[in-house]
């Protein structure tokens, strides 16, 4: 079992480069990848994504990625000189009229979007996808450990929650008999007290009808019968676990409501109720399994 929680850190360094890399991971129903890279580096996007795809099956999963220039050689600064030269008479009007204390200095360009670009070295673009995608693949390592660590804590709890529905399950069952012996009981008794004369064919054949109505063996045996394929699913782990978790937990979900329906007995309510509290909270954990 894995879990759709989960981080990964992990850095790529050579030629005056460092790149380094961060994976997160929640839940999510599908696969959803999110990149998030430096503006040196977006040419590149793709390939992560397609690398996180071929890694990980389920989730929404964060990749942000920083780079860091280590040596002048691996950069290079592109100032765009129609842009700086029209801000610069603008600015020397305006310091003529008064306006301004100043003229245009560098650091006003810097903040300026695309008066000044650095952009990687040519010789430098193919380091950095390198690097990139050796950082990644190191992240995603830590990042998918991180998932079957949680993943061994989840599967706990299902383990634990099954050995406690098997439990329940065998109440519900040695309560069904008793609570179509209770029901004829109060039938007859309800008859006595309305003081009718009726013919004992008849009272036995509203007694059948009642246990029929309230008969739970057909919920009981599926509930069986599911704990059996929940059991199954927890010792193989086969792919795409989660949804098969959930689904299999719906259907519990249904035949545990149908069972309440059915119940008149006050032990087995509570049996019942108990069942549907543990199904809903492990239908809750299934939205964290991948």
């Amino acid at each position: 079992m894995e879990s759709m929680t989960g981080y990964g850190r992990a850095a790529a360094e050579g030629s005056g480069l460092r790149v380094l890399i961060e994976v997160r991971g929640v839940n999510h129903k599908g696969l959803d990848v999110h990149a998030y890279l430096p503006p040196q580096l977006l040419r590149h996007e793709m390939a992560c994504r397609n690398r996180v795809r071929s890694t990980v099956g389920r989730g929404r999963v964060e990749v942000r990625a920083f780079l860091e220039l280590l040596g002048e050689r691996a950069a290079e600064v592109h100032l765009s000189q129609g842009l700086a030269r029209a801000l610069g008479r603008a600015a020397a009007q305006l310091q003529g009229e008064g306006v301004l204390a100043s003229g245009l200095a560098f650091g006003d360009l810097l903040s300026l979007p695309d008066a000044v670009q650095v952009r990687l070295d040519p010789g430098s673009e193919a380091e950095a996808e390198e690097l990139l995608l050796r950082a990644l693949g190191n992240a995603l390592d830590e990042f998918k450990a991180s998932r079957r660590a949680e993943g061994v804590r989840l599967k706990a709890q299902f383990v634990e929650a099954l050995g406690a529905l098997q439990g329940h399950c065998a109440s519900a069952a040695a309560l069904k008999e008793r609570q179509a012996e209770e029901a004829r009981q109060r039938l007859a008794q309800r008859v006595k007290q309305l003081g009718l004369s009726v013919e004992p064919g008849r009272i036995e054949q509203e007694v059948a009808l009642q246990a029929e109505r309230s008969d739970v063996e057909e919920e009981v045996v599926r509930l069986h019968s599911h704990l059996m394929a929940l059991g199954q699913l927890l010792e193989g782990s086969p792919g795409d676990l989660g949804r098969r978790l959930d689904h299999l937990l719906q259907e519990m979900q249904r035949e545990t409501s149908t069972l309440l329906a059915k119940a008149s007995l006050y032990e087995l309510t509570q049996v019942g109720l108990a069942i549907r509290l543990v199904v809903e909270q492990l239908r809750e954990q299934a939205q964290n399994v991948a």
